[in-house]
């Protein structure tokens, strides 16, 4: 019979069998990071200069066979050294500290995976011409460049043994995976639409998606509330994945929005459909220890993670639950001390929906290899499904803009003194070195923010001080308490440095604009990597997606989210639904007498709050008055007088989720009227329901338009010069997201009746408008202007629709 053949690149090949050891930095299992992959080059070139038979980058492929399959392996040897009598194979491994690594590869040489990797293509080597090669580990320090060598003797039998247990496993797996498409292929022959009656819109909706997967097109939908869009969505591309055996990876902005996605898995699990779910929580809220440290010598559950794992087939226990969710993942990390977040990642190839959060995907340093992968058999890649989209630009510019602050920095001294003895003056010295390098940035006599050139040397001669002082530090006995100040000094010191690489590369062409730039603020000091636009790293993720469709209630212009989300292109396709709901029901206006501009602000504040208060009396009920920032709402409060039988809610600045639920609470009871003054873009604006009677009506005070700093006006030149509209791109279209969602609370479900009262007369401007969806207007919004408000309003809440 024909044996199926699998690829399979090395690094996924030769690993130990069964999986064993802990999760660490050592353990062989991670990416190589750019500084490593520099080495690597600088090795290979020196190399090539200093030998004549030195060979780099030596393409290898060997065929091993089973009773089933043939799994081609094939890698690239770092150098090969080539001579009549000697053939000698080098791979070249980096690390921060070359000693800790060449410690833990003497201790498992047998099944570490850099040795693995290097017996294998010793062992096709020796396949291949009878003669055993010599095999070396070049280690090369990322620290100080230092280097050490590790000799390896390939054993025949010791690697045919090893050989033989991989060759099972991966046989059992393939087994699995062909039994896993099998049942997503019949999954899909019968998945069923979860509702007997669509609603207006979701038909429209569902045959958009599923025409334009028939091209691969990338898609960006407009859906308002109400029109059921998450299932809507979920439906056609969740399928089309299942019919090749794939899976879907839906993702959010936030872990709080994680629940609608749920609830639509659950209306197709209840509609019979026979789907494994996982939902990916926060490391963070994972740990099960006080600090995410994922550290063998720290934390017990990630020491002998792998082992544990696989000892206890926690992976195939995991394989017969339906829904998997934080509670499974922490039962099993309490009864077996393992680490919950790597399980949920262990358990990811074989669900059919990952439901996660935007940095799983989209993060410099994401886990999307482990959550795509399927394995051996599975060709393909999953679909992805974006929702929120409107917020994907903004967090992505935020994952490449780090920033280093003397405030923040200052505050960890505090704690640093508290450390046991031998660490405390350490930490302190460099704590203050680190300090006096941000401050270094500054320009002398600049009493402003401004633009530097970053001294990357000195970075990066810190980081180098920062991780080792961290390395004597985690090797020590010490309790590591909540918010430790030596792990905050290492993540901020190396999210920062990390950036530099960017900055350092350029990532642009020659002529082209800047897409990154720092800057420095004094007194007492911050230093600011930001990125411009960061969908050229959203262009390179979807690559690893078959099909991409990003949906949000607020997407226009397409054009503008298409280009900083990295879909633009011919190929795109774009739609706007309007809502399914009676536009009766909604009474919409602007006021453009009033303005939030920033040189009118002072004179319009008390007539803000006097038009608030006017309108409330017409009706009770819940109102929210959504306002530009904290300061402007906390101007407008300071004037306002509320109406008798009213009760005033706030958004603080700083609020916990249980503050946060308080007032939503407060604002859900039938007893009392509420006005809450938050603002756009918050807590209460976005992700938010406020069903029925509990919100009928809001205000949005102005377009939330971002500060006019130095920042901003860099962004701005940067959308100029490369989209011929640095202002919409900078400031227009990221507050009228805001504004559009903060009116978006108001109707959500066709039995809801509400008043929005948009205030500024910006919002009548075109550049503005074309933000708005489109049945909020026929031609212009000046149709929304009244010259007897308060007679429309009362007339709209006594059901008079003029």
């Amino acid at each position: 019979m024909n044996k199926k053949i699998i690829h399979l690149p090395i690094t996924d090949f030769a690993i130990p069998a069964p999986r064993r050891g802990s999760i660490d930095a050592h353990s062989g299992l991670g990416r190589a990071s750019q500084a490593g992959i520099e080495i690597h080059q600088k090795v290979q070139l020196e190399r090539a200069q200093d030998f004549s038979d030195y060979e780099a980058e030596v393409a290898v492929e060997h065929e091993f066979e089973t009773e089933d399959y043939i799994f081609r392996v094939g890698g690239r040897m770092d150098g090969v050294f080539r001579s009549e009598k000697s053939f000698k194979i080098e791979e070249i491994k980096t690390s921060f500290n070359i000693f800790d690594l060449m410690h833990k590869l003497r201790e498992s040489q047998d099944d570490h995976p850099y040795c693995l990797q290097l017996l294998t293509y010793g062992y096709i080597q020796f396949q291949a011409s009878g003669r055993f090669p010599e095999l070396r580990l070049h280690l090369v320090s990322t620290r100080n460049g230092e280097t050490a060598d590790l000799s390896l003797r390939l054993n025949l039998d010791e690697y045919e043994a090893w050989l033989k247990r991989r060759l099972g496993e991966l046989v059992d797996e393939a087994h699995a995976e062909e039994k896993r498409i099998e049942r997503r292929k019949k999954a899909a022959a019968a998945f069923q639409f979860p509702f007997e009656r669509p609603r207006p819109g979701q038909v429209e909706l569902i045959q958009q998606i599923e025409e334009g997967m028939k091209d691969a097109h990338p898609m960006m939908f407009q859906a308002p509330t109400g029109l059921g869009k998450t299932i809507g969505v979920m439906y056609p591309t969740l399928k089309e994945a299942l019919a090749r055996g794939q899976k879907l990876i839906y993702i959010t902005p936030k872990n709080s929005q994680h629940a609608v996605a749920e609830d639509a898995v659950t209306r197709l699990q209840e509609e019979g459909a026979k789907l494994k779910s996982l939902t990916i929580t926060a490391k963070s809220k994972m740990c099960m220890k006080n600090e995410p440290l994922c550290n063998p010598d720290y934390c017990e559950f990630a020491r002998d993670h792998y082992t544990k794992v696989s000892e206890h087939r926690l992976v195939e226990e995991l394989r017969k639950k339906r829904k998997l969710t934080a509670k499974t993942f922490k039962k099993i990390a309490e009864s077996h001390t393992v680490c919950p977040f790597e399980l949920q990642l262990d358990a990811a190839a074989d669900v059919d929906t990952v439901i996660c959060d935007y940095n799983y995907v989209f993060a410099p340093r994401s886990a999307f290899g482990r959550l795509a992968k399927e394995g051996l058999v599975i060709k393909g890649k999953p679909n992805l499904v974006i929702d929120e989209a409107h917020n994907l630009p903004g967090r992505a510019i935020d994952m490449y803009s780090p920033q280093l602050s003397v405030f923040a920095l200052l505050k960890l001294r505090e704690e640093g003194g508290k450390l046991p003895g031998k660490f405390a003056g350490e930490f302190l010295a460099i704590l203050n070195s680190c300090i006096a390098v941000v401050q270094s940035c500054g320009n002398p006599g600049q009493a402003k923010a401004h633009e530097i050139e970053p001294p990357i040397e000195s970075f990066m001669l810190q980081d180098v001080e920062v991780r080792q002082f961290l390395s004597a530090y985690l090797a020590s006995d010490i309790e590591i308490p909540a918010r430790d100040p030596v792990l905050s000094l290492a993540f901020s010191w190396s999210e920062f440095t990390g950036a530099l690489e960017y900055v350092m590369r350029g990532n642009e062409a020659e002529g082209a604009p800047r897409r990154f730039f720092t800057t420095y603020t004094p007194n007492p000091g911050t230093v600011k990597i930001t990125c411009c636009d960061a969908s050229a790293f959203l262009r390179e993720s979807y690559d690893d997606f078959a099909q991409v469709v990003a949906f949000s209630a607020t997407l226009k212009p397409f054009e503008y989210y298409a280009k900083l989300s990295g879909l633009e292109g011919e190929g795109l396709k774009t739609a706007e639904f309007v809502s399914p709901f009676d536009p009766v029901r909604r009474k919409l206006l602007v006021i453009p007498q009033i303005s939030s501009k920033y040189s009118e602000r002072e004179r319009n504040y008390p007539r803000i709050a006097e038009t608030i208060a006017r309108v409330v009396k017409l009706k009770k009920g819940n109102y929210v008055a959504f306002f530009p920032s904290f300061d402007f709402m906390e101007r407008t409060l300071a004037q306002f007088e509320a109406p008798e039988g009213f009760r005033l809610l706030r958004q603080e600045r700083f609020m916990k989720r249980d503050d946060v639920d308080e007032v939503l609470e407060r604002l859900a009871d039938p007893a009392f009227d509420h006005l809450l003054f938050a603002v756009q873009g918050g807590v209460f604006s976005e992700g938010v329901d406020y069903p029925g009677r509990m919100l009928i009506g809001a205000f949005v005070v102005g377009p939330p338009l971002p500060s006019f700093d130095l920042e901003r006006e860099k962004m701005r030149e940067y959308y100029e010069k490369n989209y011929q509209a640095g202002f919409d791109y900078a400031y227009t279209y990221p507050a009228m997201a805001k504004a559009v969602q903060s009116a978006g609370r108001v109707i959500r479900s066709e039995t809801d009746r509400g008043l929005i009262v948009l205030m500024d007369n910006r919002f009548l401007d075109a550049s503005y408008s074309k933000s708005m969806p489109s049945d909020w207007f026929r031609t212009h919004p000046s149709e929304l202007v009244s010259n007897r408000i308060l007679a429309e309003i009362r007339e709209f809440w006594e059901g008079e629709h003029p």
